[in-house]
């Protein structure tokens, strides 16, 4: 919860990733909250009424995810807007702020966003999903200690560099200090 709360100030992409975490280990604990309690919160070590704090958090996602009916797959609504809010400001970084050093980036992470679409379920994905995706599965991956190849490895170091980029052009739009640049392409 205080993890949450300080990703969400700071790193968007990060809070996004950390609640993706949060909704697979409530899966993993199957909704039951006092495994959740016992596994999670009290490796915490926490006073009783941060504790007590922690466990309505985790409570309420439980229900909230009950609710949304994404008990088996799938991400909280508001984590989806998020996304939406995070694939705007790609669009608009290219095409409206024209923004040299995203740009950049993006050319840089291209063949890994590519590649990790040529592994995916054919289904068509924005650049963001792809990246949001691809960030998670190897997340997973060393969660579990599970190898992750060196060809893996550098495309989610492009792409983690562009998503950097973007996470603090999202913080400079929520505090409404983004600004254009100076000189535009067209």
């Amino acid at each position: 919860m205080y993890i949450a709360l300080k990703y969400k100030e700071s790193n968007i992409v990060e809070y996004v990733l950390y609640m993706w975490h949060i909704e697979e280990l409530i899966r993993s604990f199957n909704f039951n909250i006092e495994d959740i309690k016992e596994n999670v919160i009290d490796s915490f070590k926490l006073n009783p009424e941060a504790e007590s704090e922690m466990v309505r958090w985790y409570e309420g996602l439980i229900d909230q995810m009950a609710t949304e009916g994404i008990r088996d797959q799938g991400h909280l609504a508001e984590l989806g807007e998020v996304m939406s809010e995070i694939q705007y400001l790609h669009h608009s970084m290219l095409t409206v702020y024209q923004d040299k050093e995203y740009k950049a980036l993006i050319n840089d992470a291209t063949p890994g966003l590519d590649a990790l679409k040529s592994k995916s379920d054919g289904r068509p994905r924005t650049d963001i999903e792809v990246a949001m995706n691809g960030l998670f599965g190897v997340l997973l991956l060393k969660l579990k200690k599970r190898q992750v190849s060196d060809t893996t490895q550098e495309a989610i170091q492009s792409i983690s560099k562009m998503m950097a980029c973007l996470a603090r052009h999202y913080k400079s739009m929520k505090e409404g200090t983004l600004s254009f640049p100076k000189v535009m392409e067209n």
